[in-house]
């Protein structure tokens, strides 16, 4: 009788967790090359086998998130374990990072990054490629943010908290948290097992899911590290920023914090103003204290729309606040990078208005719209009303299929093979 045993699967792949050891260094322009060819970036594609180019795309980013961590302690950020007063490193737990100094500060930046990347990461894209690390990471964000005031009156920089919104499935073979993607990348008993399994003992105490974590954020560690007269300003990005939003849209949350919330940064954030209950915060807070960064095709900086939306572009505008271009026409995880600049240098500004005066988005005249193209046959479908209407100045005619079941309902139906019937368009008299 044939017998497969286990130990005759093919062993899973394994990488070290060090750049060095996987062939890539980090030249003086910040980019993680190839050793063996300094003129290359990094290589996914090592194998046909995509479990072998996913181990070794796990090992790397393990690689490269120590270097981001090691920078922002540099920094002066600390790690810390959430749920707080963690000492078990073998009980499920997640990091994040919080500003060493942050009970003294009177202003407190707090970032909520994408839900599919890792904690310190913006883009793998441009922290692996074109770029460099600081670029592609929360490093360039928190440098830059080290260079401004507090306020008017405060010179000394704002504190910084750095939320774990994608790190959040409890990897008990590591002793650490992992995002969905490297969660699928850990080692299995051999390369052909069916996954790993996702089960309660998975999960982090008060912070199972992105809006569990959000709310561990404001209801927990604010209070704890964050000095209860300082304020607060809120980044969002992407699925995060609606997540918050979300979070603030509660009336029991938003009677909290109200007063204490500065501003709210959208970068990338899609939520409608529709979907959003509580008209204090959704009508009032949004359209005065908030703005929102689009991917668009615009300069960066381009004011796209209105609190009330723009209906003469196909950017989504219905947010609720002002819309700008984040100077990024395509992925979300790059918004936050491209429009860095005008995005902190807002958070500035509110930082700076006069005590004595509360911030509220100035009125914006807007005419931007997007270009028409020109062409015969390209129709302005921005006044589509219906079929009838639009197809009045259409010079086709409908093509018109016979599948042989119009009589169907007659029990008259017909055998034969569905008939493409074509109308050959009249020549045209001169």
């Amino acid at each position: 009788m044939f017998r497969r045993k286990w130990s005759g699967l093919p062993a899973d792949p394994q990488f070290p967790c060090d750049l060095k050891e996987l062939g890539y260094f980090i030249n003086k322009d910040d980019e993680i090359r190839a050793i063996d060819n300094p003129d290359n970036y990094f290589k996914f594609f090592l194998s046909r086998n995509p479990r072998w180019n996913d181990r070794q795309r796990f090992a790397m980013n393990q690689a490269i998130q120590k270097v981001m961590w090691e920078r922002l302690e540099i920094l002066g950020l600390k790690k810390e374990l959430v749920p707080l007063g963690t000492s078990d490193p073998s009980k499920p737990h997640a990091p994040i990072f919080v500003s060493e100094d942050i009970a003294s500060k009177s202003r407190v930046v707090v970032i909520f990054g994408e839900t599919v990347q890792d904690l310190g990461a913006l883009a793998h894209r441009v922290i692996g490629g074109p770029g460099g690390v600081n670029k592609g990471s929360m490093v360039s964000i928190v440098t830059e943010l080290l260079k401004q005031r507090s306020s008017p009156s405060d010179p000394s920089t704002p504190g910084i908290i750095l939320a774990n919104m994608g790190e959040l499935i409890w990897w008990p073979g590591g002793n650490r948290t992992l995002s969905r993607s490297a969660f699928d990348a850990t080692p299995m008993k051999s390369a052909v097992h069916n996954g790993n399994q996702f089960s309660k003992k998975n999960e982090v105490p008060g912070n199972e899911t992105f809006m569990r974590h959000v709310n561990y954020i404001f209801d927990t560690v604010i209070p704890h590290f964050v000095n209860e007269r300082a304020g607060i300003d809120v980044i969002g990005v992407g699925d995060s920023a609606d997540t918050v939003e979300r979070y603030l849209d509660l009336f029991p949350v938003w009677e909290i914090w109200k007063k204490r919330i500065n501003c709210l940064a959208l970068v990338g954030g899609l939520h409608p103003i529709w979907e959003l209950k509580n008209e204090e915060f959704g009508h009032h807070f949004l359209r005065n204290k908030a703005r929102a960064y689009a991917t668009s095709n615009e300069p960066v900086g381009m004011v796209l729309s209105g609190p009330d939306g723009n209906p003469k572009t196909s950017t989504f505008t219905q947010i609720g606040c002002p819309v700008f271009s984040s100077g990024e026409p395509y992925y979300t995880e790059l918004t936050l990078i491209m429009g860095r600049d005008v995005v902190l240098d807002w958070l500035q500004e509110v930082a700076m208005t006069p005590e004595d005066k509360e911030y509220a988005n100035p009125k914006f005249h807007v005419e931007f719209a997007d270009p028409v193209a020109e062409g015969d046959n390209n129709h302005d479908w921005s006044h589509w009303q219906n079929d009838e209407k639009a197809s009045e100045n259409d010079d086709g005619e409908e093509a018109k299929i016979n599948d042989g079941t119009e009589d169907a309902g007659n029990g008259n139906v017909s055998g034969e093979e569905p008939r493409l019937i074509l109308v050959k368009r009249p020549a045209e008299t001169e």
